[in-house]
């Protein structure tokens, strides 16, 4: 289990990943332990976990770590949503400013099936932990077959696309363009795109008990990403979630 702490999340940058969407890196400072104690060791977490952030005493918001434990910084994928308390602080900070946090949290992290095939299902900054998720398990000796399932209204909703072939060798990516009947994509990109939302394309999936499903987005996809599965005989153990609000 890893360690909780407290602490600060220093900013040291900040851009546009997609529409309405931030990705910023934190260093880290002033770790503690929950009884105050100083620490001085690393900022241990597993692929897939959230730091919380303190906005006041009372404001404290969720962010999917979108970094491996072995990158030298905090990488975050906020999407800016107006009068949130948490993504209007983010778009205004600047480089330098110093944000509280607790951390890791959460369950949604990787299997220890050997034998199954990772089936990544993400919308907007849902897309944050299964970069951790692909790359943490593409650096294994024997890394496991995976797919990602990502969707937006287009290409430029969909954040990581310049990196995403980088990921894994393993790593196939299919991308659901819900409003982009003409499927324009970066030049380069290694995918399959399709005119439809993710849950169209989940519809050609076939029950497997080799499968299993990550879902991460809004709570609407992620219900109806489960439901259709369920639908399709897949076990609840399968199937694991993390739903943003």
């Amino acid at each position: 289990m890893n360690t909780i702490l407290t602490g600060e999340l220093v900013l040291v940058s900040k851009e546009i990943a997609a529409t309405d969407t931030l990705k910023l890196n934190f260093s880290l400072s002033n770790l503690k332990t929950l009884t105050g104690e100083n620490y001085e060791g690393a900022f241990n977490f597993s692929a897939g976990q959230f730091v919380s952030l303190g906005f006041s005493q009372t404001a404290w918001r969720a962010y999917s770590i979108a970094s491996t434990p072995d990158e030298k910084t905090l990488e975050l994928m906020v999407r800016i949503v107006a009068g949130g308390v948490g993504s209007e602080a983010l778009n205004a900070a600047e480089i330098g400013d110093a944000f509280p946090f607790k951390g890791p949290f959460g369950h949604f992290t990787l299997s220890e099936n050997t034998q199954a095939h990772l089936v990544f299902c993400a919308t907007g900054t849902g897309i944050a932990p299964f970069r951790a998720m692909i790359k943490t398990e593409a650096a294994r000796d024997t890394p496991r077959a995976m797919t990602l399932l990502y969707g937006g209204q287009n290409a430029d909703d969909l954040a990581y696309l310049e990196e995403v072939n980088q990921w894994g060798a393993e790593l196939k990516v299919q991308l659901g363009l819900s409003r982009d009947a003409n499927l324009k994509i970066p030049a380069g990109l290694k995918c399959e795109a399709m005119n439809c939302r993710i849950t169209n394309i989940l519809e050609s999936f076939e029950k497997n008990d080799d499968f299993e499903f990550y879902l991460c987005g809004n709570g609407a996809m992620v219900k109806s990403v489960q439901e259709i599965l369920q639908e399709k005989g897949f076990a609840k153990e399968q199937i694991f979630m993390e739903r943003f609000n």
